[in-house]
């Protein structure tokens, strides 16, 4: 089962940082390969759900984060459903200097035989999108 772990140190306030990780739209921004996301008018409450359509090495999926947890300010924690099936866990904690946030994604590629082969490359997007995205969402944090 692939997994992508990622971290950065980030110079902003709890409150900001926390708003853009969990405003839809500020999502949409942030989200490397990320073409559409819907949220329920729910969201973020556990639950709630966000359908998106993620692009990454000219394929298309759609699927579903469903937030099984969380704790507002710290953590928000999903279930992956679709062609890409999983769990996703973003931590916001305080270091010296700032805020640390930690993204895992454990996730396995349905699609039978084609989603298995096509797993490793996914796999190297993925981690290369994971480093993206959080330096975007730095830069938008920080007000850069």
């Amino acid at each position: 089962m692939p997994n992508v772990k990622e971290g950065i140190l980030i110079g902003a306030d709890r409150d900001t940082l926390w708003s853009l990780l969990t405003t839809p739209d500020s999502i949409l921004q942030w989200y490397e390969g990320l073409d559409s996301l819907e949220a329920t008018p729910d969201y973020p409450a556990i639950g709630s759900v966000m359908r998106w359509t993620y692009k990454v090495g000219g394929l298309e999926f759609k699927g579903t984060h469903t937030v099984r947890s969380i704790t507002p300010g710290a953590v928000i924690g999903y279930q992956l459903d679709g062609l890409i099936t999983g769990m996703e866990t973003w931590r916001v904690s305080e270091t010296q200097g700032g805020l640390k946030l930690d993204v895992e994604n454990t996730y396995t590629m349905s699609g039978g035989v084609l989603g298995k082969l096509a797993e490793p490359v996914v796999h190297q997007m993925n981690l290369g999108n994971a480093k993206k995205s959080l330096a975007t969402l730095k830069k938008m944090a920080e007000g850069r």
